[in-house]
């Protein structure tokens, strides 16, 4: 049985669904984002949380850094800020893109809630519906572009999860070779490439607690398989993340375990850019573009279930 309702989640206005094996909380007026994944058969809470009495309500250019890094949303039309020029624009993106900034209207129908929100500055149409299905989340995405302009943009998934110090990622058998892109003690200058097998760092886990660094690292080349998650071995629970690899074909893998503000959380980022930076991916010929009259269409399944 599936309840649908309209709570308070501290300071905002939210949609909770619940059904027997999870509680999901959507904040609309911050991008739509999940601020709660919670597994009831294991009485845990998958998604990050913010650690404040309240949420600090961000505009289109703010710095993200200055707000909770908590839930999972989306990054769009870019995840590092920059700024470029194409077909006679001028192209300034925002730290972190648009969505986790910007209010989404929304109706609920029947057991499902349908998000949607209008670019000012990009002039795209961003509509996502959320629902449940046993012990899955699906999110449906379709992005259109409303500019006789084509749109060079990156789509990056946000979802940031509980930090563990026995956490395992989980890579499908194709995943062997990695790029570092973010100076850090563990993993050295940007650029640095690794394999799997390499002594010195363990991909499959995270950094130690008492280590006070971050890590951003991707899978350097495109995968076939749309799937990567979580394993808690301490709670007995699995995060998996579903979605097609021809649409979402890069993984970024983002960890701080105090690095970043003293902030602990982890987030697999299939994306359909390589990488964060938008002269960065057109340089490296990964950079999407959104054409009109061909949206972009792809879904997101975050199952979760007992080891």
């Amino acid at each position: 049985m599936l309840d649908v309702r309209c709570v308070n989640w501290k300071n905002l206005s939210g949609v909770r669904l619940e059904n027997e094996y999870l509680q999901i909380v959507i904040l609309p007026c911050l991008g739509g984002k999940l601020a709660s994944v919670y597994y009831k058969k294991k009485d845990f809470e998958i998604a990050a949380q913010n650690n404040q009495k309240e949420y600090g309500i961000p505009y289109i250019d703010a710095d993200f850094y200055d707000y909770d890094a908590a839930g999972m949303d989306d990054m769009f039309p870019n995840i590092v800020g920059s700024q470029m020029r194409y077909m006679n624009q001028e192209l300034k993106y925002p730290d972190h893109g648009e969505i986790w900034s910007s209010h989404f209207a929304y109706h609920i129908e029947g057991d499902t809630v349908h998000l949607n929100y209008e670019s000012e500055r990009f002039h795209y149409r961003y509509k996502k519906t959320i629902s449940l299905h046993g012990n899955k989340v699906k999110i449906d995405y379709y992005i259109e572009n409303q500019s006789e302009e084509p749109l060079p943009c990156i789509w990056a998934f946000h979802g940031l999860v509980q930090y563990d110090e026995d956490l395992e990622l989980l890579f499908t058998e194709d995943v062997n070779t990695f790029e570092n892109v973010l100076l850090s003690s563990e993993l050295g200058d940007v650029g640095r490439r690794y394999s799997q097998s390499d002594g010195g760092y363990h991909f499959s886990g995270v950094p130690h607690k008492e280590s006070g660094t971050m890590v951003k690292y991707y899978v350097d080349h495109k995968l076939k398989k749309g799937f990567c998650g979580y394993r808690y071995p301490t709670q007995e629970v699995e995060c998996l993340l579903e979605y097609d690899a021809q649409i979402l074909p890069y993984l970024g893998v983002w960890i701080t375990a105090g690095g970043y503000r003293g902030d602990y959380n982890c987030a697999l980022e299939p994306a359909n850019g390589y990488y964060d930076d938008i002269r960065i991916a057109r340089k490296n010929d990964a950079l999407y573009v959104l054409e009109r009259e061909k949206p972009l269409v792809f879904s997101m399944n975050i199952a979760v279930k007992e080891l």
